[in-house]
This record gives C-alpha cells, structure tokens and sequence, in this order.
C-alpha cells in the first residue's frame, strides 16, 4: 500500500525560470519518509480510533499494571505525533513549491494567528462559544493550549490549499481563500464529534450540567472567517507554469483525515 502511495507525489518542481527540474529535494526524499509515517500511524490511529482506546480508559484494555503506565502516555501523545507527521508533509510540499521563506511565512501566520485565537477563545468564549481544552490531544502550552491545535490549523489550511490548486491552479486569490475556508469548516464539522465525545480533546459547555449535543453554530462561522483571513494572510501562491499530472501527497492529506473522522463515525453509528 506504502509503495503504491509513494508513487502519487510528482517531485518534479518548477524552478524560478519556468523550466522544470528533477532534482533530490527535501519534499521527495525526507518527505516520502514522513509520508510512509503518516500513512502508517494513520492505519494505526484508525484502529485506536475505531475500538475507542485512549488514554483515559486504558485499564479496561490492558489488565498488566506494567502495561498501563506505558500505554497511557503513548496514547497521550499519539494524536499529537501522528498531527506532526501530518504537519511535515504539507510544510514541505510548500517549501517545495513555493520557496523555504514563503513557506515559512505561510507557517508563522497560521501558527502564530491560530493560537493567538485560539488561546482567547479558551479563555473568554469568544469567538468559539465556551469550550475546555484537555491534555489528550498532547501537551498544554502554559497549561491552556494544546501543541496539536497550531499544527491542525496549518495542516488543515496549507494541505487544503495545496488541494485547491492542484485542481484549479489559476484560481483567483480571493477564490482560493473562500474554497480552502470551505473545506476547512466541513472539516471542523467532520471532527467535532470525535473530538469532544470520541477522542476527549476539548470539552464543550464546561460546567453546564444539560449541555446541548452540539458545538454552538458560531464555532462553525468563526471556522470559515478565521480560515478566509489566516489564508488571505499568507503569502499569495505562485503560479504553476506546469501543474503536476499526479496529485501530489501533501494533497492527500486532509482528505486522508476527513476519510478517518467518516470511517469513526460508520463504526459508532453501525454499533449503534
């Protein structure tokens, strides 16, 4: 399967003069190496995910005290690590296409201006509605945000955005924006139950005793505004002279984790 996929990256990149050039790049040879990775803890991740082990109920899986204080931090971290993998591959199809200091720029608005609001939205609401990040999608920063959700962010607007463009390379900039927000917030939507119900990342309503079954219709708004302005903020892509005929890796990305989020919720709609 790893062999098959490897294959559906083009390494071939447009340099500056519109020639193209075959060359050994990070994006081809480290990447083809994170890309296994990700596809291997992806498999892996499907399996946890769909039997619903996590960190928290670990002793009902592993009876052996040893065990346990293993098991747990590793499920812990898990998540993160396999966002990681997911993260590499799409930064370097960027700094592939796109040159090392736009990729970077690209990178640092979406870390940075994600956290910014996410950590607000945490701590105030606003503009999410009242929400409580836990430590099970990896480590907190200061003890309020979650590593992972930085990465999630960029790997959902930078991997969605490499998928525009493979489809639609001379779409307009505003036009890319608005598609990459779009996708986004279906992902979002894809996630949101697994997150909070399944997987335990974030806990919605805290402290309300009858919360509603689900996330407040401004979280999903504030998903597509937050998309459209961190992507607008991003160095403008350029133009592709010769578009790859095969779609490239990073592009598969964030439809390999939308296909996961669908394939949790047929096992727990088919158990019922």
């Amino acid at each position: 399967m790893c062999h098959k996929l490897d294959r559906v990256s083009d390494p071939v990149v447009a340099s500056p003069t519109g020639s193209r050039s075959i060359g050994v790049s990070a994006e081809s040879v480290v990447g083809v190496w994170i890309w296994r990775l990700f596809l291997i803890w992806t498999a892996v991740g499907a399996v946890v995910m769909v039997a619903g082990l996590n960190a928290a109920n670990v002793g009902h899986w592993f009876s052996s005290p040893k065990v346990q204080p293993i098991a747990a931090p590793l499920l812990g971290y898990a998540d993160l690590v396999w966002m990681t993998f997911a993260t590499a591959v799409v930064y370097l199809r960027v700094t592939a296409t796109e040159g090392l200091a736009r990729a970077r720029a690209s990178a640092a608005v979406i870390l940075i201006g994600s956290a910014a609001i996410e950590w607000c939205g945490e701590r105030t609401g606003i503009p999410f509605g009242p929400y409580l990040y836990t430590d099970a999608f990896g480590p907190l920063i200061l003890g309020v945000l979650p590593i992972a959700i930085p990465l999630a962010w960029t790997v959902t607007l930078l991997g969605s955005r490499i998928l525009v463009l493979h489809f639609r390379p001379t779409i307009s900039r505003w036009q890319l924006a608005f598609s990459v927000a779009l996708i986004a917030v279906a992902t979002d939507l894809n996630l949101e139950f697994i997150a909070w119900k399944v997987r335990g990342y974030w806990i919605w309503y805290p402290g309300d005793t009858n919360p509603p079954a689900w996330p407040p219709l401004q979280n999903f708004l504030s998903w597509f505004l937050l998309a459209l302005v961190l992507h607008v903020l991003t160095p403008a892509p350029r133009p592709t002279p010769h578009p790859a005929l095969k779609i490239p890796r990073a592009a598969l990305v964030v439809p390999i984790m939308n296909a996961l989020f669908l394939l949790v919720h047929a096992s727990r709609f088919v158990r019922g």
